[in-house]
C-alpha cells in the first residue's frame, strides 16, 4: 500500500524532519513556513468566530509562541483588538524572536509574568507545541492553571499546553474548547482521557512536502479523502448484478433479526449486487419484509443458526450481527471458516466471542479476514483489557498479526490495522454512533465492498470512513441525541457521493 496522501500520526522528532524538508524541497524559511501556518489558523479562526474580536495570545518562546505571535500580527492587521503575552527576558527560537520583532513594531506586548486572565473574547494558548516532554517548571504551571481560570473559551495552538505529544501528561495542561492541529495529527489527542482539553479537534493543513508525509516512518497513519478515492473502484457502464458481488450473511437469532435486517441494508447501500442471508427460521419472514431485495437461506433449527444446507454463491461472506453464541452456532462458524475458506469473511459480534473461545480457529482463519471488534471484544480476543488508549494502536497491529487478518477497532478514531503492520486512523463519525445497531451498519457496508472484490485493507478503510461520514452528514437533518443505525444507512448514498464523483 503506498502512503501517498495519508498524513503521519507525528511525535515531535517526525515534525522537525517534516519541517526541514518541506523547507528544503518548497525552497522556504522556516519563518515562511510558520507564516503559513499562522495564516491557515487565522482564517480558521475568522470563519468560525466572525463575531469575536477580541484576542488574548499567550505564547511560550519556542516556535509554537512564534505561530501564536504570527496569528496576533494577522489578526491585528485585520482590524482586531490583541493583547499579547510571551517571554521578554529569556532565550527564545529564532522564528519566535523574529515574529515577536514583527508584533511589536505594531502595537505594544507583554511579558508572560504580567499575564491577566481576560473577562472578553477568546484566548489563544501557543505556551508549548510538539516539543514538551518534560515536567513544566512551576511558574509554566501556575501560568496555565490561570488560563483555565479565563471566563473566555481558549482555542489551542497545535497542543493544548502541558500535553506531551505521545505519552500521558500530569496535570495542569489547558482546557481548550477547540485545538488546531497542525499539519500531522499527534496521538495524545486521539485519547479519551484528554477529551477535556482537547475539546473539537481540527486538523489544519500546511501543506508539507507530499513525498516527505509518505516516507516517514510512523506507526499509524490518518485516512485522508484524497487516498480513499484512489482506492475507489467506479462501476463499469455495462456492469450487471453479478459483477456487484455476491454477498453472504450469516447472521441473526431468536430476538435479534433486526442486527441482521440493519446489515443487509447497509450491505445493499454499500453496492453488492446480490445478497442471500442465512437465518433462524423464525427470523426470516420479519427480515424479508424488511429487505425485499435480498433472498434468506433458512436454518433448520428456529432460533439460532447451525448448518448450511447447501453451498451458498458468494464472493464474501459476513459472520455476526445478532448470531448469538449457543454450542449449536460455535460449530457453525468453524464450519462456514473452513467451507468459504478462500472467500474473504468479515466476522463481527458474536462471531468474535466465538472466536476468541477457539484457539483453533484463531490459527486456521481465512487469510482475507476483517475483525470488527468493539473495545470488550477487543479484549477478549487479545486476551487482556487495554489500561490506556496509548496502547490501542500496537495492540491493534499485534492481534492482526496473531491472527493474520485486519483488525478495525472500533471507536470514536478507530483503528485500522493489516497483518504486515500498516495502520491507519479513521477520523470521520460522531457520538452519535453510539447507539446498538451502528457496529450492524459498518459490518454490512464494509462485507459489500468485500464482495466487490476490494481487497480486505482498503475495504475496511473505506467502509469504516464512509460509515462515520454518512453518520456525520446524517447530522445535517438529526441530531447527535437522535441519531439511529437506520439514519446512518440513509445517510450511506451522500457519503459515496462524496468518494465518488470526486474520483470521476
Amino acid at each position: 500500500m503506498t502512503s501517498l496522501d495519508l498524513i503521519p500520526l507525528a511525535d515531535a522528532d517526525a515534525i522537525r524532519h517534516l519541517d526541514r524538508l518541506t523547507c528544503e524541497r518548497q525552497h522556504i524559511s522556516s519563518l515562511q513556513l510558520m507564516e503559513r501556518a499562522a495564516s491557515r489558523c487565522t482564517a480558521h479562526l475568522l470563519a468560525h468566530y466572525p463575531d469575536n474580536r477580541y484576542w488574548t495570545i499567550v505564547a511560550g518562546a519556542g516556535n509554537n509562541g512564534g505561530d501564536g505571535l504570527a496569528i496576533a500580527r494577522q489578526l491585528h492587521l485585520r482590524g482586531h483588538y490583541i493583547t499579547a503575552y510571551h517571554p521578554q527576558h529569556c532565550p527564545t527560537s529564532p522564528d519566535h524572536a523574529a515574529n515577536a520583532a514583527r508584533l511589536a513594531r505594531l502595537i505594544p506586548t507583554y511579558d508572560l509574568a504580567a499575564y491577566t486572565p481576560p473577562t472578553r473574547g477568546i484566548q489563544i494558548d501557543s505556551l508549548y507545541g510538539v516539543g514538551l516532554n518534560r515536567p513544566l517548571a512551576a511558574a509554566d504551571a501556575g501560568l496555565i492553571r490561570a488560563m483555565n481560570r479565563a471566563a473566555v473559551p481558549t482555542i489551542a495552538i497545535d497542543l493544548p499546553s502541558g500535553l506531551r505529544a505521545d505519552s500521558s501528561s500530569p496535570e495542569p495542561i489547558i482546557r481548550a474548547v477547540r485545538t488546531l492541529c497542525l499539519g500531522c495529527p499527534k496521538a495524545a489527542l486521539l485519547w479519551q482521557e484528554n477529551e477535556e482539553y482537547v475539546g473539537t479537534l481540527e486538523l489544519v493543513p500546511i501543506d508539507l512536502d507530499r513525498n516527505a508525509l509518505a516516507d516517514t516512518p510512523v506507526a499509524a497513519r490518518w485516512l485522508t479523502p484524497a487516498w480513499l478515492r484512489d482506492q475507489y473502484r467506479p462501476r463499469r457502464r455495462f456492469a450487471h448484478k453479478g459483477d456487484a458481488g455476491r454477498l453472504l450473511i450469516v447472521a441473526a437469532s431468536r430476538g435479534m433479526t433486526g442486527a441482521a435486517i440493519m446489515a443487509a441494508q447497509a450491505a445493499l447501500r454499500g453496492g453488492c449486487g446480490l445478497l442471500t442471508a442465512h437465518l433462524p427460521a423464525t427470523c426470516c419472514s420479519a427480515y424479508h419484509a424488511a429487505v425485499p431485495e435480498s433472498m434468506t437461506d433458512a436454518d433448520a433449527h428456529p432460533d439460532h443458526n447451525t448448518r448450511l444446507e447447501r453451498d451458498i454463491p458468494a464472493d464474501a461472506v459476513l459472520i455476526g450481527c445478532g448470531l448469538g453464541t449457543h454450542s449449536d452456532t460455535a460449530g457453525f462458524i468453524a464450519d462456514l471458516s473452513t467451507r468459504y475458506h478462500d472467500h474473504a469473511i468479515l466476522w463481527d459480534a458474536d462471531a468474535l466471542n466465538l472466536i476468541a473461545r477457539d484457539s483453533v480457529l484463531q490459527q486456521h482463519l481465512p487469510p482475507r479476514s476483517i475483525l470488527t471488534p468493539h473495545p470488550g471484544e477487543f479484549a477478549r480476543l487479545y486476551g487482556k483489557a487495554l489500561a490506556h488508549d496509548c496502547e490501542r494502536i500496537p495492540a491493534a497491529q499485534t492481534l492482526a498479526a496473531r491472527l493474520n487478518a485486519v483488525i478495525i477497532l472500533k471507536g470514536k478514531y478507530s483503528i485500522i490495522s493489516a497483518p504486515d503492520g500498516t495502520t491507519v486512523i479513521n477520523p470521520t463519525g460522531n457520538a452519535g454512533m453510539a447507539k446498538g445497531g451502528s457496529g450492524d451498519v459498518l459490518a454490512g457496508l464494509t462485507a459489500a465492498l468485500l464482495a466487490q472484490g476490494y481487497a480486505p485493507f482498503p475495504a475496511a478503510c473505506l467502509g469504516t470512513y464512509l460509515h462515520g461520514l454518512a453518520a456525520d452528514l446524517a447530522l445535517e437533518t438529526s441530531a447527535i441525541n437522535s441519531l439511529t443505525a437506520s439514519d446512518i444507512i440513509a445517510a450511506i448514498p451522500a457519503a459515496w457521493r462524496s468518494i465518488a464523483v470526486a474520483s470521476a
